[in-house]
């Protein structure tokens, strides 16, 4: 950690492989700071099986499990059947997706400017 202004420094000068001992792989790589999703919406679907059963049980198929009553998935948090940070983490990769498709369609400018918007709750 650097003393002027407390942030880590990137020291990392090769390419890694590390398999976790769950099965998870983390690579490490110099002066990558980001990776992105590029994709369709349905391979995240894939991923959240278990959010798309238990919104099957919902009699609405356009809920957003926010503020919707009687959704399923929001009764499944609170009966702790599902993690609130399952879904959140849902969320986050349908914006980021969502945000992709605006940037190939209209451009990098006017997908910041929604994003921002979005942020800014305007």
């Amino acid at each position: 950690m650097r003393k002027s202004d407390g942030r880590g420094k990137h020291t990392t000068t090769h390419r890694k492989l590390i398999v976790l001992e769950n099965g998870s792989i983390v690579i490490d790589t110099p002066n990558m700071r980001e990776i992105q999703l590029w994709g369709e919406s349905d391979r995240v679907n894939e991923s959240f099986l278990d959010i798309k059963k238990i919104a099957k049980n919902y009699k609405f198929n356009d809920c957003q499990h926010d503020s919707e009553p009687g959704c399923a998935v929001k009764k499944a948090i609170k009966e702790g059947k599902l993690a609130e940070a399952r879904l959140a983490s849902y969320r986050k990769l349908k914006k980021e997706l969502l945000y992709l498709e605006r940037k190939k369609k209209y451009g990098a400018e006017y997908a910041n400017k929604l994003k921002y918007k979005e942020l800014m709750g305007l």
